[in-house]
């Protein structure tokens, strides 16, 4: 991986590959252990360049049943949550009938927390986020909900989207035969323009720039024998609190 800042102070991103966040791991691990324990199956849907279709081939690998990937040419700006949203919401209603969509609370980048709250608002479905645990009989899910102090126990009826905190689970790891038979699993691709009818899909941020912290130096020079300077040395670090006397 290399990554570069242009002339502009900008990142480029051009060379860092593209992977699975962390949460969204979470999020896969636990609607796989909900089919294994009440049955169903599991669509794995996201949106992305091209290149995102290992991502879903990982997700496949984890568990998942099927995947749907949105191709996008460039992908939406990482701060504009609706978006993402909303190419979400039309890639599940796309894909066919479901009981429950399960995503993270936030993802590893930006971890805004938005899409989660979006999304249930574009598919008009109850919303219950910072979720650590998740029950689900006779079509009521009941979720415990982490709060600072305390923990909330919420219901609600099925379909329902529920994003999901770290501490939920534990991600498990593909063996060798799971990674090969994810690749025989189906994954369909759409492009974004199919889903928006050719419009531009709704945007209410815009990142109009990027650019590191410049970081000045004292640079300061210490000049005798090797001893002299040394003393020297520690007595800055040490004055400036870097070392303590």
């Amino acid at each position: 991986m290399e990554l570069r800042v242009n002339a502009s102070g900008t990142p480029d991103l051009s060379g860092a590959p593209s992977k699975m966040s962390t949460f969204d791991k979470n999020a896969v691990e636990e609607s796989i252990r909900l089919k294994e324990s009440s049955g169903g199956s599991v669509t794995i849907i996201t949106v992305g360049r091209s290149d995102a279709k290992k991502t879903v081939k990982e997700a496949l690998a984890m568990g998942g049943d099927r995947g749907y990937l949105v191709v996008v040419v460039a992908e939406p700006d990482p701060h504009d949550s609706l978006t993402t949203a909303y190419l979400l919401a039309r890639a599940i209603e796309r894909a066919g009938p479901f009981d429950l969509v399960l995503c993270a609370e936030g993802s590893s980048d930006i971890y805004a927390g938005q899409v989660g709250p979006m999304l249930s608002e574009w598919l008009a479905l109850p919303f219950l986020g910072y979720v650590r645990k998740v029950e689900i009989k006779d079509r009521v899910i009941r979720c415990e909900q982490t709060l600072e102090e305390s923990v909330r126990v919420l219901e609600a009826e099925l379909p329902a989207l529920v994003s999901v905190v770290s501490e939920i689970n534990e991600p498990r790891y593909p063996t060798l035969l799971q990674i090969m038979q994810a690749s025989k699993k189906p994954i369909e691709e759409v492009g974004s323009e199919l889903l928006i009818d050719g419009r531009a899909p709704p945007r209410l941020v815009t990142t109009v720039g990027m650019t590191a912290h410049a970081m000045s130096r004292k640079r300061v020079i210490f000049e005798g024998s090797p001893e002299a300077t040394s003393r020297k040395l520690v007595e800055a670090l040490r004055s400036e609190g870097v070392l303590k006397r």
